[in-house]
């Protein structure tokens, strides 16, 4: 007797096994509105400020870089940048 179910649970099985895990991503942008009762909800799904704006706008909310990024040079590169000699004491 053939069994139709067990075959395709193992078909989808072996196609899931060589799947890689799925990351997290942290946005470099945050927006921050408030919802009912519930009070201030923060938001951090933008990749641009324009992006997060647009959102803020239906919402009546704020935006503003993530700040949990703020040390990573890498997504804000004029955060991390030196300052000129003229201005270090």
């Amino acid at each position: 007797m053939i069994y139709p179910h067990r075959t395709m649970l193992a078909l989808a099985g072996l196609l899931l096994f060589g799947q890689a895990p799925a990351q997290a991503i942290d946005y470099p942008y945050c927006m921050t509105y408030v919802q009912g009762w519930s009070g201030s909800i923060e938001q951090c799904d933008y990749t641009s400020m324009a992006q997060c704006q647009a959102s803020a706008g239906g919402l009546n909310g704020s935006c503003a870089p993530n700040w949990r990024l703020t040390q990573n040079r890498s997504v804000y590169p004029d955060a991390g940048a030196p300052r000129s000699k003229r201005n270090q004491r």
